[in-house]
Protein backbone atom coordinates (compact mmCIF):
# COMPACT_ATOMS: atom_id res chain seq x y z
CA UNK A 1 0.00 0.00 0.00
CA UNK A 2 1.50 3.50 -1.23
CA UNK A 3 1.50 5.72 2.12
CA UNK A 4 3.54 8.67 0.76
CA UNK A 5 3.87 10.11 -2.68
CA UNK A 6 5.61 12.82 -4.30
CA UNK A 7 4.42 15.01 -6.71
CA UNK A 8 6.65 17.14 -8.60
CA UNK A 9 4.25 20.69 -8.77
CA UNK A 10 4.84 23.35 -11.22
CA UNK A 11 5.11 26.74 -8.76
CA UNK A 12 2.59 29.06 -9.80
CA UNK A 13 4.70 32.23 -10.18
CA UNK A 14 6.50 29.76 -13.03
CA UNK A 15 3.28 28.70 -14.47
CA UNK A 16 2.37 32.36 -14.71
CA UNK A 17 5.05 32.26 -17.33
CA UNK A 18 2.71 29.47 -18.29
CA UNK A 19 -0.31 30.82 -20.27
CA UNK A 20 -1.27 28.41 -22.65
CA UNK A 21 -3.49 26.85 -25.17
CA UNK A 22 -3.57 23.35 -26.26
CA UNK A 23 -5.12 21.02 -28.65
CA UNK A 24 -4.01 17.78 -27.36
CA UNK A 25 -1.49 17.97 -30.66
CA UNK A 26 0.28 21.16 -30.33
CA UNK A 27 0.29 22.99 -34.06
CA UNK A 28 3.17 22.89 -36.37
CA UNK A 29 3.01 26.28 -36.87
CA UNK A 30 1.03 29.60 -35.56
CA UNK A 31 -1.04 32.30 -36.75
CA UNK A 32 0.32 35.65 -36.50
CA UNK A 33 -1.57 38.64 -35.72
CA UNK A 34 -0.82 42.50 -37.16
CA UNK A 35 -2.75 45.97 -36.50
CA UNK A 36 -3.95 45.45 -39.45
CA UNK A 37 -6.29 42.49 -38.25
CA UNK A 38 -7.70 45.05 -35.33
CA UNK A 39 -9.39 47.07 -38.53
CA UNK A 40 -10.97 43.91 -39.73
CA UNK A 41 -14.51 42.86 -39.42
CA UNK A 42 -13.30 40.04 -37.63
CA UNK A 43 -10.54 37.36 -37.48
CA UNK A 44 -10.38 33.84 -35.80
CA UNK A 45 -6.39 32.81 -34.83
CA UNK A 46 -4.26 30.49 -32.70
CA UNK A 47 -1.21 31.91 -31.52
CA UNK A 48 1.82 31.46 -30.06
CA UNK A 49 1.77 33.65 -26.82
CA UNK A 50 5.20 32.98 -26.20
CA UNK A 51 6.71 34.56 -29.83
CA UNK A 52 5.50 38.03 -28.58
CA UNK A 53 6.37 37.59 -24.95
CA UNK A 54 10.11 36.52 -26.49
CA UNK A 55 9.69 39.48 -28.42
CA UNK A 56 9.23 41.84 -26.61
CA UNK A 57 11.69 40.86 -23.54
CA UNK A 58 14.36 40.71 -26.62
CA UNK A 59 14.38 44.02 -27.24
CA UNK A 60 13.85 45.08 -23.15
CA UNK A 61 16.67 43.12 -22.34
CA UNK A 62 14.23 40.96 -19.99
CA UNK A 63 14.54 37.22 -19.67
CA UNK A 64 11.93 35.01 -21.77
CA UNK A 65 10.51 31.55 -21.75
CA UNK A 66 13.09 29.02 -23.91
CA UNK A 67 12.46 28.82 -27.49
CA UNK A 68 11.39 25.32 -26.84
CA UNK A 69 8.06 26.15 -25.10
CA UNK A 70 5.14 27.12 -26.81
CA UNK A 71 1.38 28.82 -25.50
CA UNK A 72 -0.86 28.90 -27.90
CA UNK A 73 -3.89 31.06 -27.49
CA UNK A 74 -7.38 30.95 -29.19
CA UNK A 75 -7.84 34.67 -30.11
CA UNK A 76 -11.06 35.65 -31.46
CA UNK A 77 -12.09 39.26 -32.70
CA UNK A 78 -15.54 40.80 -33.62
CA UNK A 79 -15.58 44.56 -34.91
CA UNK A 80 -19.16 45.46 -35.78
CA UNK A 81 -20.90 48.71 -36.09
CA UNK A 82 -18.72 50.59 -33.10
CA UNK A 83 -18.53 47.40 -30.89
CA UNK A 84 -15.57 45.53 -30.29
CA UNK A 85 -14.79 42.74 -28.71
CA UNK A 86 -12.20 40.67 -28.21
CA UNK A 87 -11.44 36.77 -26.65
CA UNK A 88 -8.60 35.34 -25.51
CA UNK A 89 -8.72 31.91 -23.90
CA UNK A 90 -5.84 29.43 -23.21
CA UNK A 91 -6.03 25.99 -25.70
CA UNK A 92 -2.31 24.92 -24.04
CA UNK A 93 1.41 24.62 -23.63
CA UNK A 94 4.42 23.20 -23.59
CA UNK A 95 6.72 23.21 -20.12
CA UNK A 96 9.90 20.96 -19.27
CA UNK A 97 8.63 18.75 -22.38
CA UNK A 98 5.26 17.95 -20.87
CA UNK A 99 1.81 19.57 -22.03
CA UNK A 100 -0.02 21.67 -19.82
CA UNK A 101 -4.01 22.30 -20.49
CA UNK A 102 -5.16 25.41 -18.24
CA UNK A 103 -9.04 26.84 -18.63
CA UNK A 104 -8.45 30.64 -18.64
CA UNK A 105 -10.59 32.87 -20.55
CA UNK A 106 -10.72 36.53 -20.74
CA UNK A 107 -12.75 39.01 -22.92
CA UNK A 108 -12.74 42.22 -23.65
CA UNK A 109 -15.43 45.03 -25.28
CA UNK A 110 -14.82 48.16 -26.75
CA UNK A 111 -17.68 50.22 -27.46
CA UNK A 112 -18.93 54.23 -26.98
CA UNK A 113 -21.92 53.90 -24.69
CA UNK A 114 -25.16 55.54 -25.74
CA UNK A 115 -23.69 59.23 -23.93
CA UNK A 116 -20.92 59.30 -25.87
CA UNK A 117 -18.07 57.86 -23.49
CA UNK A 118 -15.20 55.64 -24.26
CA UNK A 119 -15.63 52.59 -22.14
CA UNK A 120 -13.69 49.34 -22.26
CA UNK A 121 -14.88 46.28 -20.28
CA UNK A 122 -13.60 43.12 -19.34
CA UNK A 123 -14.38 40.04 -17.75
CA UNK A 124 -12.51 36.58 -16.99
CA UNK A 125 -12.97 33.59 -15.51
CA UNK A 126 -10.39 32.73 -12.68
CA UNK A 127 -11.58 29.00 -11.66
CA UNK A 128 -13.73 26.60 -10.13
CA UNK A 129 -14.25 26.06 -6.06
CA UNK A 130 -16.02 23.44 -4.15
CA UNK A 131 -16.98 23.77 -0.87
CA UNK A 132 -18.41 22.69 2.08
CA UNK A 133 -20.88 25.01 4.77
CA UNK A 134 -19.45 24.71 8.04
CA UNK A 135 -21.95 25.36 11.35
CA UNK A 136 -20.53 29.30 11.33
CA UNK A 137 -21.18 29.70 7.46
CA UNK A 138 -21.99 33.08 7.14
CA UNK A 139 -23.35 32.90 3.58
CA UNK A 140 -26.14 29.73 2.60
CA UNK A 141 -24.90 28.45 -0.28
CA UNK A 142 -21.78 30.56 -1.46
CA UNK A 143 -18.72 29.84 0.13
CA UNK A 144 -16.80 32.21 2.43
CA UNK A 145 -14.35 32.13 5.10
CA UNK A 146 -15.96 30.28 7.59
CA UNK A 147 -16.79 27.10 4.97
CA UNK A 148 -14.09 24.36 3.86
CA UNK A 149 -13.28 25.82 0.39
CA UNK A 150 -10.90 23.86 -1.73
CA UNK A 151 -9.56 25.25 -5.06
CA UNK A 152 -10.13 23.12 -8.11
CA UNK A 153 -6.81 24.27 -9.82
CA UNK A 154 -6.49 22.99 -13.17
CA UNK A 155 -2.99 22.37 -14.08
CA UNK A 156 -3.42 19.75 -16.37
CA UNK A 157 -0.99 18.06 -14.79
CA UNK A 158 -1.56 14.16 -15.80
CA UNK A 159 -2.00 11.61 -13.08
CA UNK A 160 1.16 9.55 -13.89
CA UNK A 161 3.04 12.24 -12.17
CA UNK A 162 1.81 10.38 -8.87
CA UNK A 163 4.39 7.77 -10.07
CA UNK A 164 1.80 4.58 -8.43
CA UNK A 165 0.90 3.25 -11.88
CA UNK A 166 0.61 3.93 -15.48
CA UNK A 167 -2.73 6.73 -16.40
CA UNK A 168 -3.29 7.14 -19.85
CA UNK A 169 -5.94 10.48 -19.46
CA UNK A 170 -4.77 13.23 -20.49
CA UNK A 171 -6.43 16.66 -21.07
CA UNK A 172 -6.98 18.09 -23.96
CA UNK A 173 -9.03 21.35 -25.20
CA UNK A 174 -11.13 21.88 -28.90
CA UNK A 175 -11.42 25.27 -30.11
CA UNK A 176 -14.74 25.96 -31.11
CA UNK A 177 -14.75 27.76 -34.52
CA UNK A 178 -16.19 31.32 -34.56
CA UNK A 179 -19.21 31.29 -36.67
CA UNK A 180 -21.89 33.95 -37.78
CA UNK A 181 -25.20 33.29 -39.95
CA UNK A 182 -24.92 37.03 -39.99
CA UNK A 183 -23.05 40.12 -39.03
CA UNK A 184 -25.02 40.73 -35.94
CA UNK A 185 -24.78 37.45 -34.58
CA UNK A 186 -21.98 35.32 -33.31
CA UNK A 187 -20.96 31.82 -32.05
CA UNK A 188 -17.72 30.00 -30.69
CA UNK A 189 -16.30 28.38 -27.70
CA UNK A 190 -13.48 26.53 -26.00
CA UNK A 191 -13.74 22.98 -25.01
CA UNK A 192 -11.69 21.57 -22.44
CA UNK A 193 -11.90 17.27 -21.52
CA UNK A 194 -10.33 15.36 -19.33
CA UNK A 195 -9.10 18.16 -16.49
CA UNK A 196 -7.03 17.06 -14.23
CA UNK A 197 -7.25 19.35 -11.11
CA UNK A 198 -5.05 19.72 -7.87
CA UNK A 199 -7.58 20.49 -5.24
CA UNK A 200 -5.51 22.97 -2.81
CA UNK A 201 -7.44 24.33 0.76
CA UNK A 202 -7.94 27.93 0.89
CA UNK A 203 -9.12 30.66 3.23
CA UNK A 204 -10.82 33.45 1.36
CA UNK A 205 -10.15 35.79 4.56
CA UNK A 206 -8.57 38.49 3.04
CA UNK A 207 -6.69 39.32 6.60
CA UNK A 208 -5.88 35.29 7.04
CA UNK A 209 -1.89 34.36 7.81
CA UNK A 210 -2.00 32.16 5.47
CA UNK A 211 -4.66 32.24 2.88
CA UNK A 212 -3.58 29.70 0.70
CA UNK A 213 -2.44 25.65 1.83
CA UNK A 214 0.22 25.56 -0.29
CA UNK A 215 2.60 22.84 1.62
CA UNK A 216 -0.40 20.43 0.99
CA UNK A 217 -2.43 19.24 -2.33
CA UNK A 218 -5.18 18.02 -0.92
CA UNK A 219 -6.45 15.77 -3.61
CA UNK A 220 -6.79 15.44 -7.21
CA UNK A 221 -9.71 15.29 -9.57
CA UNK A 222 -10.39 14.93 -12.77
CA UNK A 223 -13.66 15.92 -14.87
CA UNK A 224 -14.32 14.67 -17.98
CA UNK A 225 -15.10 18.27 -19.82
CA UNK A 226 -15.42 22.21 -18.82
CA UNK A 227 -16.58 24.20 -21.66
CA UNK A 228 -17.32 27.83 -22.57
CA UNK A 229 -19.62 28.68 -25.27
CA UNK A 230 -20.28 32.21 -26.50
CA UNK A 231 -23.37 33.51 -28.09
CA UNK A 232 -23.23 37.09 -29.09
CA UNK A 233 -25.94 38.86 -30.54
CA UNK A 234 -24.95 43.11 -31.78
CA UNK A 235 -28.62 44.94 -31.75
CA UNK A 236 -27.66 48.42 -33.45
CA UNK A 237 -31.60 49.09 -33.05
CA UNK A 238 -31.69 48.75 -29.15
CA UNK A 239 -28.23 49.79 -28.60
CA UNK A 240 -27.05 46.59 -26.79
CA UNK A 241 -24.41 43.53 -27.54
CA UNK A 242 -25.87 41.03 -25.58
CA UNK A 243 -23.12 37.61 -24.64
CA UNK A 244 -24.84 34.87 -23.25
CA UNK A 245 -21.79 32.96 -21.61
CA UNK A 246 -22.77 28.86 -21.51
CA UNK A 247 -20.56 26.91 -18.72
CA UNK A 248 -21.19 23.36 -18.93
CA UNK A 249 -19.16 22.03 -15.99
CA UNK A 250 -18.71 18.40 -16.95
CA UNK A 251 -18.89 15.31 -13.83
CA UNK A 252 -16.13 14.24 -12.07
CA UNK A 253 -14.99 11.10 -12.91
CA UNK A 254 -12.17 10.25 -10.70
CA UNK A 255 -11.24 11.77 -7.23
CA UNK A 256 -7.84 11.05 -5.66
CA UNK A 257 -8.08 12.16 -1.97
CA UNK A 258 -4.30 12.37 -1.14
CA UNK A 259 -4.13 12.96 2.56
CA UNK A 260 -4.31 11.56 4.61
CA UNK A 261 -3.23 8.62 4.32
CA UNK A 262 -3.19 6.06 2.59
CA UNK A 263 -4.09 7.80 -0.47
CA UNK A 264 -7.76 6.93 -1.99
CA UNK A 265 -8.61 6.56 -5.71
CA UNK A 266 -12.75 7.20 -5.93
CA UNK A 267 -14.82 6.26 -8.53
CA UNK A 268 -18.03 5.88 -9.79
CA UNK A 269 -18.07 2.31 -9.36
CA UNK A 270 -16.29 2.29 -5.42
CA UNK A 271 -13.06 4.15 -3.57
CA UNK A 272 -9.95 2.05 -4.14
CA UNK A 273 -6.50 1.59 -2.68
CA UNK A 274 -3.56 2.74 -5.35
CA UNK A 275 -2.99 -1.16 -5.55
CA UNK A 276 -6.24 -1.38 -7.28
CA UNK A 277 -7.55 -3.27 -4.14
CA UNK A 278 -11.05 -2.38 -3.33
CA UNK A 279 -11.48 -0.24 0.39
CA UNK A 280 -15.33 0.99 0.35
CA UNK A 281 -18.27 0.33 -2.10
CA UNK A 282 -18.92 3.79 -1.60
CA UNK A 283 -19.00 6.06 -4.88
CA UNK A 284 -17.09 9.21 -5.67
CA UNK A 285 -20.49 10.30 -5.98
CA UNK A 286 -22.00 9.07 -2.33
CA UNK A 287 -18.98 10.71 -1.29
CA UNK A 288 -19.44 14.07 -2.79
CA UNK A 289 -23.22 13.92 -1.79
CA UNK A 290 -22.49 12.76 1.47
CA UNK A 291 -19.81 15.09 2.83
CA UNK A 292 -22.33 17.76 1.28
CA UNK A 293 -19.76 19.36 -0.80
CA UNK A 294 -21.55 21.97 -3.59
CA UNK A 295 -19.33 24.01 -6.65
CA UNK A 296 -18.88 27.50 -7.89
CA UNK A 297 -17.12 29.43 -10.37
CA UNK A 298 -15.57 32.79 -9.81
CA UNK A 299 -15.10 35.10 -11.82
CA UNK A 300 -13.87 38.64 -12.37
CA UNK A 301 -15.11 42.26 -13.78
CA UNK A 302 -13.79 45.64 -14.46
CA UNK A 303 -14.86 48.41 -16.71
CA UNK A 304 -12.61 51.13 -17.41
CA UNK A 305 -14.26 54.65 -18.39
CA UNK A 306 -12.87 58.72 -18.65
CA UNK A 307 -15.35 59.41 -16.26
CA UNK A 308 -16.18 58.21 -13.02
CA UNK A 309 -18.29 55.01 -12.62
CA UNK A 310 -19.79 52.14 -10.35
CA UNK A 311 -20.95 49.23 -10.27
CA UNK A 312 -24.43 48.78 -8.51
CA UNK A 313 -27.45 46.03 -8.47
CA UNK A 314 -30.58 47.01 -8.99
CA UNK A 315 -31.33 48.28 -5.59
CA UNK A 316 -29.20 50.72 -5.97
CA UNK A 317 -26.77 48.99 -3.45
CA UNK A 318 -22.86 49.61 -4.27
CA UNK A 319 -20.73 46.12 -5.19
CA UNK A 320 -17.63 47.99 -5.45
CA UNK A 321 -16.69 47.62 -2.20
CA UNK A 322 -15.13 44.10 -0.29
CA UNK A 323 -18.75 43.81 1.08
CA UNK A 324 -20.72 40.69 -0.47
CA UNK A 325 -23.78 41.50 -1.94
CA UNK A 326 -26.04 38.70 -3.29
CA UNK A 327 -27.30 39.62 -6.92
CA UNK A 328 -28.96 36.20 -7.46
CA UNK A 329 -32.32 37.53 -8.37
CA UNK A 330 -30.65 40.71 -9.86
CA UNK A 331 -28.29 42.22 -11.44
CA UNK A 332 -24.98 44.63 -11.38
CA UNK A 333 -25.50 47.12 -13.81
CA UNK A 334 -22.14 49.55 -14.65
CA UNK A 335 -23.12 53.18 -15.01
CA UNK A 336 -21.83 56.27 -15.32
CA UNK A 337 -22.01 59.41 -12.54
CA UNK A 338 -24.82 60.91 -14.85
CA UNK A 339 -26.61 57.60 -15.46
CA UNK A 340 -25.13 56.69 -18.69
CA UNK A 341 -25.68 52.57 -18.38
CA UNK A 342 -22.09 51.14 -19.73
CA UNK A 343 -22.99 47.32 -19.01
CA UNK A 344 -25.02 45.19 -17.09
CA UNK A 345 -24.26 41.36 -15.42
CA UNK A 346 -27.86 39.94 -15.50
CA UNK A 347 -28.35 36.88 -13.11
CA UNK A 348 -31.86 37.33 -12.43
CA UNK A 349 -32.66 36.24 -15.84
CA UNK A 350 -30.96 33.04 -15.97
CA UNK A 351 -31.54 32.16 -12.19
CA UNK A 352 -31.45 28.51 -12.44
CA UNK A 353 -29.30 25.65 -14.12
CA UNK A 354 -29.48 22.37 -15.15
CA UNK A 355 -28.04 19.68 -13.48
CA UNK A 356 -27.86 16.28 -14.90
CA UNK A 357 -27.36 13.19 -12.20
CA UNK A 358 -25.33 10.30 -14.16
CA UNK A 359 -26.34 7.64 -11.45
CA UNK A 360 -29.58 8.02 -12.59
CA UNK A 361 -29.23 8.61 -16.38
CA UNK A 362 -25.69 7.26 -17.70
CA UNK A 363 -26.56 9.06 -20.90
CA UNK A 364 -27.16 12.77 -19.55
CA UNK A 365 -30.07 13.28 -21.38
CA UNK A 366 -32.58 14.43 -19.05
CA UNK A 367 -31.80 17.22 -16.58
CA UNK A 368 -33.28 18.58 -13.40
CA UNK A 369 -33.66 22.20 -12.62
CA UNK A 370 -31.87 24.46 -9.06
CA UNK A 371 -31.70 27.61 -8.21
CA UNK A 372 -28.05 29.59 -8.52
CA UNK A 373 -26.50 31.53 -6.46
CA UNK A 374 -24.69 34.60 -6.84
CA UNK A 375 -22.78 37.28 -4.79
CA UNK A 376 -20.36 39.66 -5.01
CA UNK A 377 -17.38 39.36 -2.98
CA UNK A 378 -14.20 40.61 -1.76
CA UNK A 379 -11.71 41.32 -4.04
CA UNK A 380 -8.50 41.23 -1.68
CA UNK A 381 -9.77 37.61 -0.19
CA UNK A 382 -10.45 36.08 -3.68
CA UNK A 383 -8.68 37.93 -6.37
CA UNK A 384 -5.58 38.32 -4.11
CA UNK A 385 -5.21 34.77 -3.24
CA UNK A 386 -1.67 33.63 -4.09
CA UNK A 387 -3.87 30.31 -5.92
CA UNK A 388 -5.40 32.60 -8.40
CA UNK A 389 -1.83 34.00 -9.56
CA UNK A 390 -1.87 32.17 -13.24
CA UNK A 391 -5.22 33.73 -14.17
CA UNK A 392 -4.33 37.40 -12.93
CA UNK A 393 -1.00 36.88 -14.62
CA UNK A 394 -3.08 35.66 -17.96
CA UNK A 395 -4.51 39.37 -18.04
CA UNK A 396 -1.59 41.24 -17.20
CA UNK A 397 0.39 39.24 -20.67
CA UNK A 398 -1.68 40.83 -22.64
CA UNK A 399 0.34 44.29 -23.18
CA UNK A 400 3.24 42.70 -24.18
CA UNK A 401 1.11 41.04 -27.40
CA UNK A 402 -0.05 44.67 -28.12
CA UNK A 403 3.52 46.52 -27.16
CA UNK A 404 4.78 43.49 -29.87
CA UNK A 405 2.13 44.70 -32.46
CA UNK A 406 2.34 48.73 -31.58
CA UNK A 407 5.63 49.20 -29.15
CA UNK A 408 4.81 53.24 -29.48
CA UNK A 409 1.68 52.35 -27.39
CA UNK A 410 3.48 51.18 -23.75
CA UNK A 411 4.95 54.55 -24.02
CA UNK A 412 1.88 56.60 -24.09
CA UNK A 413 0.51 54.59 -21.35
CA UNK A 414 3.58 55.18 -19.27
CA UNK A 415 3.90 58.92 -19.75
CA UNK A 416 0.01 58.88 -18.40
CA UNK A 417 -1.14 60.76 -21.63
CA UNK A 418 -4.54 59.19 -20.44
CA UNK A 419 -6.27 58.80 -17.15
CA UNK A 420 -8.97 56.69 -16.56
CA UNK A 421 -11.46 55.55 -13.62
CA UNK A 422 -12.25 52.07 -13.04
CA UNK A 423 -15.06 49.98 -11.57
CA UNK A 424 -14.60 46.24 -10.70
CA UNK A 425 -15.58 43.05 -8.83
CA UNK A 426 -15.55 39.75 -8.48
CA UNK A 427 -18.42 37.27 -8.34
CA UNK A 428 -19.11 33.78 -7.07
CA UNK A 429 -21.68 31.66 -9.10
CA UNK A 430 -22.52 28.43 -6.78
CA UNK A 431 -24.35 25.55 -7.63
CA UNK A 432 -25.74 24.47 -3.94
CA UNK A 433 -26.91 20.69 -5.93
CA UNK A 434 -24.09 19.13 -6.85
CA UNK A 435 -22.83 15.68 -5.92
CA UNK A 436 -20.01 15.18 -8.85
CA UNK A 437 -22.41 16.03 -11.67
CA UNK A 438 -22.63 17.83 -15.05
CA UNK A 439 -24.34 21.09 -14.83
CA UNK A 440 -24.68 24.00 -17.49
CA UNK A 441 -25.68 27.50 -16.59
CA UNK A 442 -25.62 30.33 -18.71
CA UNK A 443 -26.00 33.89 -17.45
CA UNK A 444 -26.61 37.46 -19.75
CA UNK A 445 -23.60 40.26 -20.24
CA UNK A 446 -25.24 43.42 -21.87
CA UNK A 447 -23.17 45.85 -23.27
CA UNK A 448 -24.70 49.34 -24.01
CA UNK A 449 -23.21 51.10 -27.16
CA UNK A 450 -23.85 53.85 -29.94
CA UNK A 451 -23.79 52.49 -33.72
CA UNK A 452 -20.81 54.14 -34.79
CA UNK A 453 -18.90 53.46 -38.42
CA UNK A 454 -16.24 50.51 -37.35
CA UNK A 455 -12.95 51.39 -35.81
CA UNK A 456 -10.06 49.19 -34.92
CA UNK A 457 -9.19 48.01 -31.50
CA UNK A 458 -6.19 47.68 -30.57
CA UNK A 459 -5.52 50.68 -28.46
CA UNK A 460 -8.53 50.13 -26.44
CA UNK A 461 -7.26 46.61 -25.83
CA UNK A 462 -3.83 47.48 -25.04
CA UNK A 463 -5.49 50.58 -22.83
CA UNK A 464 -7.65 48.09 -21.23
CA UNK A 465 -5.38 46.34 -19.59
CA UNK A 466 -2.37 48.60 -19.49
CA UNK A 467 -4.34 50.37 -17.07
CA UNK A 468 -5.76 47.89 -15.14
CA UNK A 469 -2.47 45.46 -14.15
CA UNK A 470 -0.57 48.76 -14.32
CA UNK A 471 2.23 48.68 -16.93
CA UNK A 472 5.11 49.78 -15.28
CA UNK A 473 5.41 47.16 -12.71
CA UNK A 474 4.00 44.59 -14.63
CA UNK A 475 7.13 43.23 -16.35
CA UNK A 476 9.47 43.09 -13.30
CA UNK A 477 6.94 40.97 -12.09
CA UNK A 478 5.93 38.63 -14.91
CA UNK A 479 9.21 37.90 -15.47
CA UNK A 480 10.41 37.66 -12.08
CA UNK A 481 12.65 33.95 -11.68
CA UNK A 482 11.42 32.22 -8.74
CA UNK A 483 13.36 28.35 -7.98
CA UNK A 484 11.14 25.86 -8.57
CA UNK A 485 10.62 23.24 -5.88
CA UNK A 486 8.65 19.70 -5.25
CA UNK A 487 5.89 19.26 -3.09
CA UNK A 488 5.95 16.57 -0.74
CA UNK A 489 2.38 14.79 -0.09
CA UNK A 490 2.09 12.61 3.10
CA UNK A 491 0.02 12.15 5.88
CA UNK A 492 2.25 13.55 8.84
CA UNK A 493 0.41 16.79 10.04
CA UNK A 494 -2.01 16.92 7.74
CA UNK A 495 -6.02 16.34 7.24
CA UNK A 496 -8.33 16.28 4.31
CA UNK A 497 -11.76 14.91 2.92
CA UNK A 498 -11.69 11.80 4.08
CA UNK A 499 -14.61 9.26 2.88
CA UNK A 500 -16.96 6.93 5.15
CA UNK A 501 -17.71 3.63 4.24
CA UNK A 502 -21.59 4.96 5.09
CA UNK A 503 -23.00 7.66 2.27
CA UNK A 504 -25.00 9.50 4.90
CA UNK A 505 -22.80 11.87 7.14
CA UNK A 506 -22.31 11.84 10.54
CA UNK A 507 -19.80 13.77 12.58
CA UNK A 508 -17.78 16.55 11.23
CA UNK A 509 -18.00 15.92 7.68
CA UNK A 510 -13.96 16.98 6.63
CA UNK A 511 -11.74 17.18 9.20
CA UNK A 512 -10.14 20.69 9.81
CA UNK A 513 -6.48 21.66 9.21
Amino acid sequence: MLTSIKIKALPLIALSLLFLVPFGLHPTSADTVSDNDFNSQSYSKIVDWYSYVRAYAAAHNLPAPPTTEHAYIYANYINIGGFQLFYAGLVNATHNGMNVTVPLQTFFEHYHTIGGKDAITTSSFLGLVSFRENTTSIFPNSPDKNDTVYASFSLGYPLQAMGSRPYTYLATSSPIPLAHPDATHWTWGLKYTNLNAVWWRINPDPYAIIPWDSNTPRGFAQYNELTFNYALNIDPTTRTANLTTTYTIGRMTDLYILAPTPVLHLTPAGTYYLNGTQASTQTLYQFLQARQFKLSLVLSYKAILASPISDKDDSGASVDSDNSTDVSKTAVTTATADNDKVFRADFGVKSQYKLYNYTFDSTENTASTYNVNVRTVSVKGWGANPVFALQNAFMGFLPLFVANVDPGLIQQSKAGDVQFSTANYLYIISYPTWGGYKIVHDPDYTAFYTPASNVGLLTAIFLAVAVAAGVGGLFAFLFRRRRAAGLAVSGAGTTGPSPTQDPTPSGPLIPGR
